[in-house]
């Protein structure tokens, strides 16, 4: 076979089988038991047409025997080790290499296992019939980069995560093999195809098998062949993995990291050296971990962040991150990016590492009771209505008294016993003195009871019972305050994106700013919608948690990962890293110490807002200065009517 080979050129139009696409169980057992007549009859027709077209008598059955075997063993201890749906593609640009192929397949076809295949041929008498769909574990036969290209196998699997296995076996001459190998190799490098190994054939019946490793020490982002095993005719000589891990050492290759300053999950700072800027934070500290691990260095790319509508994929005309991932100019991007739909779909994410409500914020000071309320709130309207009854009806016995007997200050005595104040002269009446005794007493509970729930009330800060739900919220005309990117989350949901007017966004890219804005509103019905674990920081940082209330109904709930271009070969080692460090509580704790680190933390007033000041007790100021004013002018009154009487007496 090996001298038959040719590389004449030959019209290209993608041809696949009449059917293109057969899903077959092929029996995988050492002895089959096939029926004698259909396999001799089939087995002698594509001997006949093999020998007719492409004259197998050339190398010797041995020889065919030989690579049958090896690829025998690949398909039973690799592939079928990685998935029980195997893709086989027959793709040549000549048609003897083709039926050649076809022609293994068969001697295949009676030693395999039950395992589904599925068949796909190309070749230039066969009218084009693509086949989409997902293509996982492959196994490829082709005669030159030319047919591999034919088989479109690169777009199918283009919008998948997850990685993808390619076993190619190339057979062409010894003199193409090199300019071949290589194409292909740099074509499995372009695509992300992490797991590509190359089997060839030489003329002395030599089966080896290449890959390549992105990450050497002599270069970054290369693809050079390096064999990593050879067929001795009965096994493969090497014990390790057909498909080696390839980045479990990257020789301290750089990776471009792009990011933004987004505290505390990445800070842009300058250096201490003052040789440029260096960044840190929760998610930095995760890539450097990462980076320690797989031996790479990083090359930070700072942006500034825009608005989102000020990108392309915004309908904008700037470029931002999703731009310069999907043009593969970084490796890496992190800085609260929160995933999405949309970026999952554009981009590949691992696992997430950072998820957290959002939560809707408003302040109590819009809740805090008046003072005249707050005097008012110790006893319910019903306690208050009896007790104005039993002081009308203690006048009431009173004044009566005061016309018989001429006693002034009847109706002021009753109110200063309510009070607490003592009698300046005792009533003359054995009945009244009893009244005043039993109104004395019975008013000291009251009273008692009254300063200490006042006591109390002031000290505990009670309000209004607040709203719980966003829908209270919005149905009470509050508009919401936002960033710009959790306003584009938000208006996702079914119910504000019926009321787009609802929320306003902030020109700022930090919840911490957001919380801000909110703290200098003092009058419009307002509330911001905010990162959990923000407002937990910026509520203790000033020591304010008693100041702002939190809707128990959560918004939403976003999650925060690593993009990277899609379908990128790293993605499978850095999911596998990130599960790791989740279950083993290294990035729970990485996070619990980036929001309560001491650069989020202020200066605490003096004057705690758990102390009672005098803006407290203005009610009862108020109370006691009117108290004050009606004596004033009693006192004046009485005064002015005695002068008078002095003077008629006088003359």
């Amino acid at each position: 076979m090996k001298d038959r080979k040719t590389t004449h050129p030959v019209q290209v139009g993608v041809p696949t089988l009449q059917s293109n696409l057969q899903l077959c169980t092929m029996n995988f057992s050492s002895n089959p038991n096939p029926s004698p007549s259909l396999s001799s009859e089939s087995g002698q027709s594509i001997y006949s047409t093999y020998l007719e077209h492409s004259r197998i008598d050339l190398q010797g059955e041995d020889a065919n025997a030989h690579v049958a075997r090896a690829l025998r063993l690949v398909i039973q201890n690799v592939l079928a080790q990685l998935s029980t749906t195997l893709v086989v593609t027959i793709s040549a640009r000549h048609l003897g290499t083709s039926y050649w192929f076809e022609y293994m397949m068969h001697n295949l076809m009676d030693s395999w296992r039950m395992v589904a295949v599925q068949l796909l041929r190309f070749r230039p008498d066969l009218v084009d019939n693509p086949v989409p769909g997902r293509k996982r574990v492959n196994l490829v036969m082709v005669d030159s980069y030319a047919g591999l290209m034919d088989t479109n196998i690169a777009e199918s699997n283009a919008d998948f995560d997850d990685p993808d296995y390619y076993f190619i076996f190339l057979q062409t001459r010894d003199s193409h093999i090199p300019r071949e190998l290589q194409l292909i190799l740099d074509h499995c490098l372009a695509h992300f195809w992490l797991h590509c190994n190359v089997m060839i054939q030489t003329a002395q019946v030599e089966v080896l098998v290449y890959t390549y490793y992105p990450y050497t020490a002599n270069s970054c982002q290369q693809a050079h062949p390096v064999v990593v095993n050879a067929f001795d005719g009965q096994r493969w000589m090497q014990n390790s993995k057909m498909f080696p891990d390839k980045l479990n050492q990257m020789h301290g290759c750089p990776l471009t990291v792009l990011t933004w300053h987004q505290p505390p999950f990445v800070e842009i700072v300058e250096s201490p050296s003052g040789h440029g800027r260096r960044a840190r934070g929760f998610e930095f500290q995760l890539v450097e971990h990462l980076a320690r691990q797989m031996n790479f260095t990083l090359q930070l790319v700072d942006i500034p962040l825009l608005r989102p509508n000020a990108y392309r994929l915004a309908e904008g005309a700037k470029e931002g991150p999703v731009d310069t991932l999907l043009q593969r100019r970084a490796n890496l991007s992190m800085g609260y990016f929160r995933r999405t739909a949309r970026r999952n779909q554009l981009l590949t994410s691992p696992m997430s590492y950072y998820s957290a409500n959002l939560v809707a914020v408003l302040q109590l000071d819009r809740y805090r009771l008046s003072s005249l309320a707050l005097l008012a709130f110790p006893f319910q309207l019903s306690v208050w209505l009896l007790l104005l009854l039993a002081l009308l009806i203690h006048l009431g016995l009173h004044l009566p008294g005061r016309r018989s007997n001429h006693d002034g200050g009847g109706g002021l005595q009753v109110v200063g016993l309510l009070l607490g104040a003592a009698l300046a002269r005792l009533p003359r009446p054995w009945r009244h003195r009893f009244i005043a005794a039993h109104w004395l007493w019975a008013s000291i509970p009251l009273r008692i009871c009254y300063q200490s729930l006042l006591f109390h009330l002031i000290r505990m800060q009670l309000y209004n019972t607040p709203f719980f739900s966003l829908e209270q919220l919005l149905a009470e005309g509050f508009e919401g305050i936002c960033t710009a990117n959790t306003e584009r989350v938000l208006l996702e949901m079914p119910l504000l994106s019926r009321n787009p007017n609802s929320f306003h966004s902030v020109d700022t890219f930090s919840d911490w700013e957001v919380l801000n804005a909110l703290q200098r509103d003092r009058n419009g019905k307002m509330f911001a919608v905010t990162n959990q674990d923000v407002t937990q920081a910026f509520l203790h940082s000033f020591s304010q948690t008693d100041a702002y209330h939190v809707l128990k109904q959560h918004v939403n709930v976003e999650y925060v990962g690593i993009y990277m271009p899609k379908h990128s070969y790293l993605y499978e080692k850095v999911d596998d890293c990130i599960r790791r460090l989740d279950t083993s509580g290294f990035i729970h704790a990485w996070r619990r110490a980036a929001f309560v680190d001491d650069h989020w933390k202020e200066q605490v007033p003096l004057a705690s807002r758990r102390y009672i000041n005098h803006s407290k007790l203005c009610g009862i100021y108020v109370v006691m200065g009117v108290m004050y004013l009606i004596a004033g002018l009693v006192f004046a009154g009485e005064l002015i009517l005695r002068r008078r009487s002095w003077r008629a007496f006088k003359f």
